[in-house]
């Protein structure tokens, strides 16, 4: 009997997702290419990030461990907390280079500023930190390449220099991401062509490292990691100016003020008012517009990386994941800008979509809870590689395959704060329920099927005591089954009256 070819993995993620809500509000943002994706194969209705931060998040798809495991709880190594990975850990592309792969990574990398994915045995692109391509070779090879402008910007509107609104400037004239200026605060101008986006230029390393497996006919795993639609929203034709910001309807949870939330996502939305002058919905309405035009023009983006797959007769045997590492809170949750630490709905679903021909359905869905952690262990699994035994995540390859087996029917989430600053705090879904509890803060419980924006804190009243002591259990369960064991934790239990035996 012929040996099973193995299958080849693509895992695309997006960056900073305004997603969530705004989808069922007003239709935006338009992703075409996921949903053509999620039509030729299962979409996961229920997925989440299993922390949304970008580093805490990023290590846990590279790990398959929650955040409080592998240290990396807050960015940047904000607050003493552990900066990177060392050199000798042991992340997903290496069980995989054990089971006979090759390996890609192409992209936005976020885990310190010293190494890069190339460091940790990838083959592709990388920048230190948070990156940005634009002052890299690569990309200026890119640009000779296909004969494009350099990438310029007309500002529109940065927090942090309001008085640079009109001025134009050259993205590569910023040598390092954190540059001052730099390019990563709430931003929104005009790009002066689409195909100088670094989103293209990663579609087209992509596509030539595709181009390669398909000759040499290698097994392989592919991730590329946008750093899109995470602000700054650098938009260009033909996708500028294509969402009328009159079209968005307000956000219920915009202007809220959030006396119902712990007092810390009070402090937070404080903060957002002192940086940002704006008060009234249609001050933010165009950000959001901008935000949604980034975000088309991102998944036309990757399209061009799944359209590579077929182009080079990969199609038939390679597996397909496009998500976002989590969500963004722009215009929602009280004069919401970028996703700050609370863990609300519209920082913590993420998208979630899988396609492998002949062996996932059409035009199929999973109601199941997930994470994106849990594509750690999926792609293991699909590649025959050894699943470690300490991992956090869960494999969806039988979920996603339609058959019956044992899942968790609720599951936890985690944040430990951002910017430096710590707020403990622990989640649960349990079917329409979401419970969250908060180190030193109140609690708060939401039926999400009668209130998906979160106005309303059933931990507050007395009428659903059975539910919240059921989910503080649940807390307790998970907490104690991923060794969730720190001082802060055990403190957190006791508070809401639990204790870890």
């Amino acid at each position: 009997m012929a040996e099973k070819k193995r299958p080849n993995i693509v895992w695309i993620t997006l960056d900073h997702l305004v997603y969530a809500n705004h989808k069922k509000q007003s239709g935006y943002p338009k992703m075409p290419r996921f949903d053509q994706l999620a039509k030729e194969g299962m979409v996961f209705n229920n997925a989440f990030s299993v922390c949304p931060l970008c580093q805490p998040c990023r290590a846990s798809m590279l790990t398959g461990q929650y955040p409080h495991k592998h240290g990396m709880v807050m960015n940047d190594g904000n607050a003493g907390v552990r900066l990177e990975f060392d050199a000798e850990d042991k992340l997903f592309q290496h069980h995989l280079q054990d089971a006979g792969y090759r390996t890609g990574y192409f992209g936005k990398w976020h885990m310190g500023e010293e190494r890069t994915a190339i460091d940790y045995g990838f083959e592709g692109f990388s920048v230190e930190g948070y990156g940005h391509p634009y002052w890299s070779k690569e990309y200026k090879d890119y640009l000779a390449e296909k004969s494009l402008p350099e990438a310029e910007v007309e500002v529109e509107w940065w927090v942090g220099h309001p008085d640079w609104q009109g001025r134009s400037i050259r993205l590569c004239d910023f040598e390092k991401p954190y540059s001052a200026p730099h390019l990563l605060m709430e931003a929104s101008g005009k790009l002066n062509n689409a195909e100088s986006h670094e989103a293209y230029f990663l579609a087209h390393m992509a596509e030539k490292w595709l181009a390669d497996r398909a000759q040499d006919g290698e097994a392989f795993c592919m991730r590329v990691d946008m750093w899109g639609p995470h602000h700054p929203f650098w938009v260009a034709e033909p996708f500028l100016d294509t969402v009328d910001p009159k079209s968005l309807e307000q956000y219920p949870s915009f202007g809220s003020d959030l006396e119902h939330r712990p007092s810390h996502h009070r402090k937070l939305m404080d903060y957002r008012k002192e940086v940002s002058p704006w008060r009234e919905w249609d001050e933010f309405a165009w950000l959001l517009a901008r935000s949604h035009e980034h975000t088309a023009l991102v998944d036309d983006a990757v399209g061009r990386v799944i359209d590579a797959i077929s182009k080079h007769g990969l199609a038939e045997n390679t597996i397909v994941i496009y998500t976002a590492d989590h969500g963004g809170s722009l215009a929602t949750n009280g004069y919401g800008i970028d996703k700050g630490w609370m863990m609300i709905e519209e920082t913590i679903q993420v998208p979630l979509a899988m396609r492998w021909h002949e062996h996932i359905d059409a035009e199929s869905s999973c109601d199941k809870f997930v994470t994106n952690m849990d594509i750690f262990s999926t792609v293991l699994e699909a590649g025959s590689a050894n699943i470690p035994e300490n991992t956090d995540s869960r494999s969806m390859l039988q979920l996603a395959q339609g058959k019956s087996g044992e899942w968790a029917e609720d599951m936890m989430l985690e944040h430990h704060g951002h910017y430096g600053i710590a707020h403990f705090q622990r989640l649960i879904r349990y079917k329409n329920y979401k419970y969250v509890a908060h180190l030193d803060d109140i609690e708060e419980l939401y039926d999400l099927e009668a209130d998906p924006y979160e106005m309303n804190n059933l931990a507050l009243g007395d009428g659903h005591q059975g539910v919240l002591e059921d989910m503080r259990q649940r807390l307790y369960k998970n907490m104690k089954q991923y060794n969730d064991d720190s001082a802060d934790a055990s403190k957190l239990l006791v508070q809401i009256g639990l204790q870890i035996g």
